[in-house]
């Protein structure tokens, strides 16, 4: 999937059934295996494959996109996977509860709900249908502007995102955005491309630059390093106050926390010195301290500094089975996986409270694992 700069700028198959996932919950988007009983010739030639989506109230209210974004990854991956091959489109559908409650309001709905999907999954426009009409005739009702005034800067940004897509794909981004135009029966200037290629140029030059006024930003803010030395007494006592000191400066603010993200060591003293890794992570009251930690605490990886020490694979060493084997670290598969999913939990929240996308947060902890 893309990962570009676009949310900071902005603030399946005709031929064979869609896969349907397995006792799916009313949360997670379900497609239609599709079988029209008429396509147009133009259909039939092209053989375009898509997969159908029915728009649900439910989704609307609790602005649900996370499965977008599993549906449209799945997409993106297959066309990846056979570039020759035109890729897979989304066709969209309302369920017969919108159709029958429609009113002003929930057009409304519809139309904040679309726009946050293309928000939140930068290649939502560009895999949409743009020759099935039943599909834009949605979008041009529910989401296209009808202020004049707003227009201009909707198109923009939605070539945008279908310009970073196609480049991502090696496709022609002028023929996706000549027909995404076409579908919403809106006319083009003969200079249309050198107006946006010049647009997009200064888009591209202002990130740029925010970029790195914020990184200068960060590294004049960051913090030194911080080694707090945690005593045996402390560890048979469960006691973690220092952490909980150091932790509560770090989340003061969002600003605070950046500040002191990988600033983290710790360790111990009172024990003996060799082998001091294979006799901590074999001591019952040192892994009971760990998981009390990393238990009260599981977003405290994103702090942990790992360019001085190995700090993340250090501490999860403490609380899954670990077993040293010519001087290579492997934890137990099974605990792994829960711990990793409990920590992932965690740092998705801390993302989302720190306004940042929720992958490079991740990073910071999933990358000592590969």
């Amino acid at each position: 999937m893309i990962k570009s700069f676009l949310k900071k700028v902005f603030s399946s198959s005709s031929e064979t059934p869609a896969e349907v996932q397995a006792s799916p919950s009313e949360n997670h988007i379900q497609t239609e295996p599709i079988h029209p009983p008429h396509e147009s010739v133009a259909d039939s030639l092209m053989e375009i494959r898509f997969e159908e989506v029915i728009l649900k109230k439910e989704w609307m209210e609790k602005h649900l996109t996370k499965e977008w974004n599993s549906l449209i990854n799945r997409i993106y991956e297959e066309a990846m996977q056979d570039p020759k091959s035109e890729p897979k489109r989304i066709r969209l559908r309302l369920e017969e509860d919108l159709l029958e409650q429609m009113d002003t309001i929930t057009a409304r709905r519809i139309g904040k709900y679309i726009h946050l999907c293309e928000q939140e999954v930068i290649e939502f426009t560009f895999f949409l249908d743009k020759q099935h009409k039943p599909t834009m005739e949605i979008y041009k009702t529910y989401v296209l502007p009808q202020r004049v005034n707003e227009l201009n800067g909707f198109l923009q940004e939605r070539c945008l995102m279908i310009y970073e897509t196609s480049e991502a794909m090696s496709k022609d981004y002028r023929e996706e955005i000549e027909s995404y135009f076409a579908s919403l029966d809106i006319p083009m200037g003969e200079d249309f491309f050198a107006q946006f290629d010049q647009w997009r140029q200064e888009v591209l030059k202002k990130h740029e630059e925010e970029e790195r006024r914020h990184t200068e930003n960060s590294q004049e803010a960051r913090q030194a390093s911080v080694m707090i030395k945690i005593s045996k007494e402390e560890v048979e006592n469960e006691n973690i106050h220092q952490l909980d000191h150091y932790l509560a400066k770090a989340l003061q603010t969002p600003e605070s926390a950046r500040a002191y993200q990988g600033t983290l060591l710790f360790s111990f003293y009172g024990y003996a010195k060799n082998g001091e890794l294979l006799d901590l992570m074999n001591r019952k009251d040192v892994k009971e301290w760990a998981s009390l930690l990393v238990e009260k605490h599981p977003y405290i990886f994103y702090f942990l500094n790992n360019e001085e020490y190995p700090m993340t694979r250090f501490l999860t060493s403490l609380v899954v089975t670990t077993e040293v084997e010519d001087d290579s670290v492997y934890y137990n598969e099974e605990e792994l996986e829960d711990f990793r999913a409990y920590v992932g939990d965690a740092l998705s929240k801390l993302a989302t409270w720190l306004d940042e996308e929720e992958d490079p947060v991740h990073h910071t902890f999933d990358c000592h694992f590969r």
